[in-house]
């Protein structure tokens, strides 16, 4: 009967009931979308923060950065966010309209939301496979993006922004708005809002803009550090090829206009913002801060940032950099620095240092170039460069901890030929293209021959070496070839001044860290830095090790820094060049400081000395900046030290005597001293010999010293052919025989060297060690040390 009732209805009735089940689903989809929205309003509307008075103060508080003064106070040393702002009518009309025409055409015909734009950008990331990708963010919602702590694309982030926005198009007039944006929004360059950003980059009032000018920071806005105009000026020119379309298409300007725009030259001349001391720590301190609680929150959240920096060890840093690069560019004929211009600076030569506690892996001074106005480029941890023989200390390493060698290990120092990876034939060189034949390693270190090194990383293995420099704290990719053992991968003197105070703490890693703690504007503390340590060699490995490097500095390829500049704390180090002196490098450290301090062009150019026949190395231009760092450092250390230990002295004196006093019988005598028999109060009965001081690198159980002769490595009185050398033993001492009647050897090295220089001689060498070239660190040949 149904059947033949539906066989029956007309197509009227049909349609009807069509008409009501598409009236019954979309009143369904009505009422749940009506409960989505109550849902989604009781959810992000309580969670919307409080428009502020002045829609500038949706900026928030700066953020500021203190370093500990040698008192342990905290000084302020610089500040994040907190700019110039100027009014509307203060910015160049063409620059207003170059920035809605870029970033939201639809500006004066919307209420804070672009809800075509929307639907475009649904489309658009539907067809690439993403529910959250592209966004359609209005002028205003960008604003409103300041409000949240967070950039993070999350749908409900997304849906309080857009009611934020709407928020602030009902409360402010679009002028407010656009002058908030123009006056806050990121630049590029340490420049935030259109004022700083127009002093920054052309040295004039954001008034004064021209409309080439205009256009040109229009487009920095999306991707600053891309298009920065200093760094990569055809991007931000490309770019700026898309602001005047976009101008054109929406009626601001004509192709005329545009072409006579292109006609004038765009001309950088701005001055650096950036803070007057440690700029590139500073700038390290600022990345790190971003990458872990956003930009938004740094620049505008008030943080109360704490950090490493030991305040005199920065000055001294940047002042030694900045006198005794000078020495160095006299040996290359570089013109003068302090009166070279721009473009001359920009061709310089660089110089990079680090200097790291190695009882904590505090970094205590950083500096990443020469002048951070020239160029904010930051050598000392976004420059990757080959270390030369300066990573021979990892080879060495594997070699005595993995295979078992000691320092007096004999190998053959001859002419050699690998078969590489690639199927090529690699035959390694010295730096004196001459070869010793049988040498002890501890001779091969200090003389920095690369035959030997060659052949320790062909013995060990280029994984191994690998793995012994990850346990150091060389983290930059390192291929597992052969030339490795000449220093063929680059790192950056952050991590060689973190993996070289290894060796000062006998086997101890500590990871190097510049924020120390982080408060939220409520003084609450939302992070803090415990220093982090790890056991990664032996204390006996460590020691041998330590043996090589001090043998360096004592009679080496590092001599220079004794002897020439008169730095004689207890130390160690290594000299590094890469091929053709393309970057010299000293590393170094004594027991308080590990320090890196790298020499080089920023375009890898060769260093070439203007005297005929000598070449530069790490001993003629690294060593003149680290060691006279290094000795004002270590006699900064010592008067610490001495006046901490007053200090305590009279802290104890005083505690002694309150104690003495409390002691006293009523009339004041009769309990002190004399006939009595008693001690006199506060007065030392202890030995009065003074404590012998520790050695600054206390020699571990299971190792002893021996002299060798440096040929065979068996036990010598030579003093021509011997060196003392530390092997591995039952003892922790040194064998009384090694050690000449007249004591006139160097107890670290065995050999007779001549007195110190009393002045910086003009030449580049140091005679130290026989007929061995002077200063020279192995770097030779393809690959380099």
């Amino acid at each position: 009967m149904d059947d033949l009732r539906e066989h029956r209805e007309t197509p009227i009735a049909r349609s009807f009931r069509y008409i009501r089940r598409v009236m019954y689903a979309g009143f369904g989809l009505l009422i749940f979308g009506a409960l989505v929205a109550i849902v989604l309003f009781f959810l992000t509307v309580p969670s919307i923060p409080r428009l502020p008075d002045d829609l500038n103060d949706i900026f928030g508080q700066m953020t500021r950065i203190y370093a500990e003064d040698q008192e342990g106070n905290p000084r302020l040393v610089h500040t994040l966010g907190g700019h110039r702002r100027v009014a509307l009518e203060e910015i160049a009309p063409v620059f207003r309209d170059a920035i809605i025409a870029t970033e939201d055409a639809d500006f004066f015909h919307h209420r804070g939301v672009d809800k075509p734009g929307i639907i475009r950008a649904f489309v658009t990331n539907l067809r690439e496979g993403q529910i959250l990708g592209q966004g359609a963010s209005t002028i205003t919602q960008q604003l409103a993006r300041h409000l949240f702590f967070t950039r993070e694309k999350v749908w409900i982030r997304k849906i309080r922004e857009a009611m934020a926005s709407m928020q602030i198009e009902a409360r402010f007039s679009k002028d407010e708005i656009l002058s908030a944006y123009c006056n806050n929004m990121y630049f590029g360059a340490d420049a935030y809002g259109v004022e700083e950003a127009a002093q920054r980059f052309f040295s004039k009032r954001a008034s004064e803009l021209t409309l080439g000018e205009s256009a040109l920071l229009a487009g920095l806005v999306q991707r600053p550090s891309d298009y920065n105009p200093y760094y990569r000026m055809d991007r931000a020119l490309s770019r700026r090829e898309t602001v005047f379309r976009r101008m054109i298409d929406n009626g601001y300007i004509t192709e005329e206009d545009a072409a006579l725009a292109r006609e004038q030259e765009i001309t950088l001349k701005g001055t650096s913002i950036g803070p007057a001391r440690g700029p590139y720590y500073l700038d390290y301190v600022e990345d790190l801060l971003i990458r872990r609680f956003g930009s938004n929150l740094v620049f505008n959240g008030g943080l109360t940032v704490h950090i490493a920096m030991d305040l005199d060890l920065q000055e001294l840093a940047e002042e030694t950099i900045s006198t005794r690069m000078t020495y160095v560019d006299s040996l290359v004929g570089d013109p003068a620095y302090d009166t070279a211009t721009a473009e001359e600076r920009k061709q310089a030569l660089e110089a990079a240092l680090v200097a790291v506690d190695t009882r904590t892996g505090a970094v205590r001074a950083l500096a990443g170039g020469r002048d951070y106005t020239a160029s904010e480029f930051n050598r000392a941890v976004e420059s990757n460069r080959q270390p030369g023989s300066g990573f021979k200390p990892v080879v060495y390493l594997a070699a005595l901890d993995h295979l078992g060698y000691s320092a007096n290990t004999v190998v053959v120092d001859e002419p050699v030929a690998y078969t590489t990876e690639l199927g090529d034939l690699w035959e390694p060189q010295n730096f004196t293209r001459e070869y010793e034949g049988p040498v002890i390693l501890k001779r091969a270190f200090m003389r920095s021959i690369n035959v030997v090194s060659a052949k320790l990383v062909s013995e060990v293995g280029p994984s191994t070496v690998i793995e012994y420099a990850r346990r150091l704290g060389i983290t930059s990719p390192l291929e597992p070839i052969l030339s490795l053992a000449l220093g063929t991968n680059g790192v950056s003197p952050l991590e060689m001044a973190s993996a070289y105070s290894v060796f000062a703490t006998g086997g101890i890693y500590h990871r190097p860290y510049v924020i120390t703690r982080v408060e939220d504007s409520e003084g609450r503390v939302i992070e803090e830095t415990e220093p982090e340590s790890r056991r990664v060699i032996s204390e006996q490995s460590a020691y041998l090790m330590l043996d090589l490097l001090r043998g360096v500095i004592s009679g080496g390829t590092g001599v220079g820094a004794r002897y020439r500049y008169g730095f004689t704390a207890p130390s160690g180090g290594k000299t590094g060049t890469s091929s053709e002196s393309r970057d010299v490098w000293f590393n170094g450290f004594t027991k308080d400081l590990a320090t890196s301090v790298w020499v080089g062009y920023d375009d890898a150019r060769p260093l070439l000395s203007i005297v005929e026949d000598e070449e530069i190395t790490g001993a003629s231009g690294a060593i003149p900046v680290w060691a006279p760092f290094m000795k004002q450092a270590a006699a900064l250390q010592e008067q610490r030290e001495v006046q901490a230990a007053m200090a305590a002295a009279d802290s104890a004196a005083a505690d002694s005597a309150d104690e003495g006093l409390a002691g006293l019988p009523a009339e004041g005598v009769g309990g002190v001293g004399g006939e009595h028999g008693g001690p006199e109060t506060g007065v030392d009965t202890s030995s009065d010999e003074e404590a012998k001081p520790q050695p600054a690198f206390p020699m571990p159980l299971g190792i002893e010293k021996i002299r060798v002769d440096f040929r065979t490595g068996r036990l010598s009185q030579d003093l021509e052919r011997s060196l003392v050398v530390t092997v591995r033993g039952t003892n922790p001492r040194i064998r009384a025989k090694m050690i000449p009647p007249d004591g006139a050897a160097s107890e670290e090295t065995g050999l007779l060297l001549g007195p110190p220089a009393t002045e910086e001689p003009l030449g580049q060498a140091d005679q130290t060690i026989q007929d061995t070239r002077s200063g020279h660190d192995g770097s030779v040949g393809p690959g380099g040390p």
